[in-house]
């Protein structure tokens, strides 16, 4: 063992900041700056013939063409066209994302502040495309750079475009919502442990409330879930020495006889795998555990931002996962909100748990007819769709329509999975009503959501959606770095948008 000299020194560091926005915020008319154009090869061709500096070959290889005019660097980015009508044309649009993304990774690598983005394509694509692409700008710039301490090590970022989408200027304001909603999830998740934990992140949804006028409620403190029966909740809390909690965001502009939908997000600050501990290589990247949170704050403030004339309430199910002398144990047999008895198969199946209590008192407290929740779940669901889709599950055929159709307009698929009478036979309790894990290590994401069903009321329609894949990466993908994705937001926002349109 080695043997340090002298005091422990800790980094001193704030508590979870009201994210600080490292990534563009606005969108100009028209910029100074950089100019950037998306181009496909053969248009690229004609507009460059006779010019000496312009090699087709290495722009073939390089898919971007540089050139200087009048003292302004001017870049040509090759958008593939040849997939033009295929996927009812979506696979075009993905062209588009993959051109914006590579532009503003070149731009933010030189250290450019300010750039007008120019598109031209054909005007039946011109929303969809400007959508992509105006998301794309908004998103792949973002970092986390909070813990550098060298100002020259910290990436750059795009603090002000223009786009222009056939000749006339392009903006968004759900999609401009919806990024900005992304990047406060993205903060949150990539925000450490110790600073993001169930208070720090309680105290960035006040601040969400405080600036967008929302209804904030909360139960703080084993004491206070337990008055309130949410006894699986204060369970998974009670090794940690930060206080569980339940905080609702209402945002109630719908009509006032209109019940909320209501989203629920997981919210284990940091996962430890409880007494059944993590190992190593499993355990270091489990401050993202609280995705599922994530993705409702941002999804919150995104639609707040939006006036979205709907009721809604984002449920957030905050917890640390800890061992200690108060850890819950395996097998412990512990009575839910509903009233039914758990048996713990796994203390590392614990976001089921929380999930349990905090869908119970939604259903009581709201009386919605729609619940969508979000989470973290199930390494199985990794295993099945990989970090390309989440996984949904949902009693309304409507609902899942609804959402597949979300996910899909903004880059965030979710892919229908099934929950099998045997998933649901599966989670009978030898000692308690119903076993959290099930007797098998087979289909573990879908006896999971069986879970869940249990705790959903009779006439509400209901969702699952596992997040686990998606909800960070391990490098840069897309307009995501490595780290937080904030799923989800885009997803939900899109969803609530639709239903609030509807």
């Amino acid at each position: 063992m080695m043997m340090l000299r002298g005091s422990v020194r800790r980094m001193t560091i704030q508590a979870a900041a009201y994210p600080r926005f490292n990534a563009l915020t606005k969108v100009s008319a028209s910029t100074a700056g950089d100019e950037v154009h998306f181009v496909t090869e053969d248009a690229l061709k004609r507009k460059m013939e006779g010019s000496s500096s312009f090699n087709a070959e290495d722009v073939k290889k390089e898919k971007v063409f540089r050139e200087y005019k009048d003292g302004k660097r001017i870049f040509h980015f090759v958008v593939d066209d040849s997939k033009k009508n295929t996927n009812g044309g979506k696979d075009l649009v993905a062209e588009y994302r993959k051109a914006a993304c590579s532009a503003v990774q070149r731009l933010t690598s030189l250290k450019s502040t300010a750039a007008s983005f120019f598109v031209e394509c054909e005007d039946d694509a011109k929303s969809d495309v400007g959508k992509t692409v105006l998301q794309s700008l908004m998103l792949a710039g973002y970092s986390f750079d909070k813990y550098i301490t060298v100002e020259d090590k910290k990436p750059s970022f795009l603090q002000d475009v223009s786009l222009h989408v056939n000749g006339s200027s392009f903006q968004d304001a759900e999609t401009i919502a919806a990024s900005k909603g992304t990047v406060l999830a993205r903060d949150l998740m990539n925000e450490r442990a110790d600073v993001a934990n169930p208070k720090g992140i309680h105290d960035v949804a006040e601040r969400v409330a405080a600036d967008f006028n929302l209804n904030c409620h909360s139960i703080v403190g084993i004491p206070a879930l337990d008055h309130e029966r949410m006894h699986l909740m204060s369970a998974v809390g009670q090794g940690s020495r930060f206080e569980p909690r339940l905080v609702c965001l209402e945002h109630m502009r719908g009509p006032t006889d209109a019940p909320p939908v209501v989203l629920v997000g997981k919210g284990i600050t940091f996962d430890t795998g409880g007494l059944n501990l993590k190992p190593t290589n499993f355990i270091e990247t489990m401050h993202y555990d609280m995705g599922g949170t994530a993705a409702v704050l941002g999804t919150m403030r995104a639609i707040a931002d939006l006036n979205l004339p709907i009721n809604v309430v984002g449920v957030l199910a905050l917890a640390e996962n800890a061992i200690g002398s108060g850890a819950y144990k395996p097998m412990a047999v512990i009575q839910s909100r509903s009233g039914k008895t758990v048996e713990v198969g796994n203390t590392d199946a614990e976001g089921r748990l929380v999930l349990a209590d905090a869908l119970t008192y939604a259903q009581d407290r709201y009386k919605p007819t729609t619940v969508v929740d979000v989470a973290t779940l199930t390494g199985a669901c990794v295993v099945a769709l990989g970090p390309y889709g989440a996984g949904l599950f949902t009693n309304n055929d409507d609902l899942q329509s609804s959402l597949v159709t979300a996910g899909s307009s903004v880059f965030e698929r979710v892919w229908p999975l099934p929950i099998f009478p045997e998933h649901r036979e599966e989670l009978k309790g030898a000692f308690a009503d119903i076993n959290s894990t099930g007797t098998s290590r087979y289909g573990g994401a879908s006896t999971a959501a069986a879970f869940l069903e249990s705790f959903i009321q009779d006439s509400v329609h209901w969702a699952h959606v596992d997040i686990a894949g998606p909800s960070d990466y391990s490098k840069a993908s897309g307009p995501f770095n490595a780290g937080g994705t904030g799923f989800g937001t885009q997803l939900l926002t899109r969803y609530l948008a639709a239903t609030a349109a509807a």
